[in-house]
């Protein structure tokens, strides 16, 4: 719709049926009506997080930024434990890593890997913690 001079568009979502004239909640498109799509951001986000190829992308070019490694050695090494090598959970595992050499270190749990990496990831930071606890 046009009113003269002054432009009012009102986007209607395609697949959850947001309704509203504010275009930055719609996907943006160089060939669309007023540059944006009749898809709102969020419902495009759940389409590309289901699509086969975006999983594939998104798994290869994380392990690639996150790790330094790709999907195959990625998938080799958290098999090389089916359990937690700190706490032996086997819930919720990941890869743990050095940050500055990138270098595997090991399969851990969420909890023990957050728990090294507040403790500043270094070996001299988590006797100083033990040797507290040891002495209380």
């Amino acid at each position: 719709m046009e009113n003269h001079g002054e432009i009012l568009t009102n986007r209607k979502c395609i697949d959850c049926g947001l309704e509203s004239n504010d275009l930055t909640l719609f996907v943006k498109s160089k060939v669309s009506k007023f540059g944006r799509r009749n898809l709102c951001i969020s419902c495009a986000v759940k389409r590309n997080d289901k699509h086969p190829k975006q999983i594939e992308w998104k798994t290869d070019h994380q392990t690639k930024k996150r790790y330094g490694v790709d999907v195959e050695t990625y998938n080799q090494r958290m098999a090389s434990s089916s359990c937690c090598e700190i706490c032996g959970t086997e819930k919720d595992l990941c890869y743990d890593h050095d940050h500055v050499t990138m270098k595997f270190r090991g399969v851990l749990c969420r909890s023990c890997n957050r728990s090294i990496g507040q403790l500043g990831d270094t070996a001299e930071s988590i006797k100083k913690a033990l040797d507290y606890l040891l002495r209380k």
